[in-house]
């Protein structure tokens, strides 16, 4: 007995030395900053949550977030990108399609269906791996933005939206204002969102200045800080606001530092000057070799799939990648291909307001009715 309670002594004892050293080294590393660069990540990964703030500041004094995040702003008030856009020709032969697919995969991507491409990426950061996937679109006039049915009521997951519209792919899209327990179930858009030509927030047609990311009527990717009124006079046909900028005019944003950012999952997408877009999503809260992305490693990946203007979008529990293929009676089937920290199947997805998709080659420019009897992905 005595040597069992002897054991468990310097078993309680070596426990609680582990836990007072650990908490010891994170407040040396974080709160202190013996490592400033690992602060300098926790304190933007912290920062840039709606309800998780308070990560940052029960440990940090404010002088040093309010120090941190000043270090890592990026001035995008004046952002406006101009570079001209490629319209890419149609593939319409059998050729030409195995000739954009060799093309394709010689740059590392794998076909999904016609004009559609997907290609996994792995790296590092300076926290640790990441793992995610690119999706390319080679004709940039199937790319669009849905939403939920139930707008400013509830949110659909992706896979519903894609459903719904017709598509064959999609990404999550811009944000949502969200409640405290995350149980907005994303019902209401947050900031600028056109949809089909169609402005849907903000639902009095005007407002302040919003980061948003959109395509114009002539399919031309556009960056641009600036007024609901400024996108309707420019034809934009699909736009939701951006997190952080990118890529503009050919030229990363991110000249120093880290972004500010933190390290997440993460969506952006991006479009090349000749045309084709690019979604782009990072998987991550899942351990060391899957911990997420910051924003430069974002910037850095879209720089070298040379793409001229790109941007991060809603990403976190959001971030999620599908593909859909249809039968012959229109029956749908999506498919997840990242692995979202919320879990990998599609009951486990978040509701979101939403969504970026590639529409089917034949449909691209089929509003969605609701009713897709007889459509078959191509």
């Amino acid at each position: 007995m005595k040597k069992f309670l002897a054991c468990l002594k310097w078993i309680v004892v070596t426990l609680f030395s582990f836990c007072v050293a650990c908490a010891l080294g994170f407040f040396l590393v974080v709160g202190a900053g013996a490592l400033p660069e690992i602060q300098s990540i926790w304190i933007g990964t912290a920062m840039t949550t709606f309800h998780h703030h308070y990560y940052a500041e029960w440990f940090v004094p404010q002088s040093k977030i309010l120090e941190v995040t000043s270090q890592n702003e990026v001035d995008d008030s004046n952002v406006e990108s101009k570079t001209p856009i490629t319209t890419p020709k149609p593939v319409e032969t059998v050729d030409a399609e195995a000739e954009e697919e060799k093309k394709y995969k010689e740059e590392g991507y794998q076909k999904l269906s016609s004009g559609v491409y997907l290609k996994e990426i792995t790296g590092s950061t300076r926290a640790g791996g990441y793992m995610g996937y690119l999706m390319l679109c080679s004709d940039p006039s199937r790319v669009k933005l849905v939403d939920t049915d139930r707008q400013f009521s509830v949110g659909a997951p992706v896979s519903k939206m894609i459903e719904q519209s017709g598509a064959i792919a999609g990404i999550n899209g811009g944000g949502f204002n969200d409640g405290a327990d995350y149980n907005s179930n994303g019902g209401v858009p947050y900031g600028i969102l056109i949809e089909d030509g169609q402005l849907i927030n903000p639902p009095n047609g005007s407002g302040g200045s919003y980061r948003m990311i959109g395509i114009r009527e002539d399919n031309v990717m556009v960056i641009k800080n600036g007024s609901v009124e400024w996108a309707m006079e420019n034809k934009l046909r699909s736009a939701v606001v951006a997190e952080y900028f990118l890529i503009v005019d050919g030229e990363g944003m991110i000249e120093s530092g880290d972004g500010g950012w933190g390290i997440a999952p993460r969506t952006a997408l991006g479009q090349r000057a000749t045309g084709e877009i690019i979604f782009l999503v990072i998987d991550g809260r899942q351990g060391n070799d899957c911990i997420g992305a910051d924003v430069v490693t974002l910037q850095e990946i879209l720089l070298e799939e040379k793409c001229v203007n790109a941007a991060m979008i809603d990403g976190g529990s959001s971030t999620v990648m599908e593909y859909a293929t249809y039968n012959a009676l229109g029956e749908c089937t999506v498919e997840l291909i990242n692995s979202p920290n919320l879990g990998a199947t599609l009951e486990a997805q978040r509701y979101i307001n939403n969504t970026w998709v590639i529409m089917p080659k034949q449909q691209q420019t089929v509003k969605d009715t609701g009713n897709h009897e007889g459509l078959v992905a191509k």
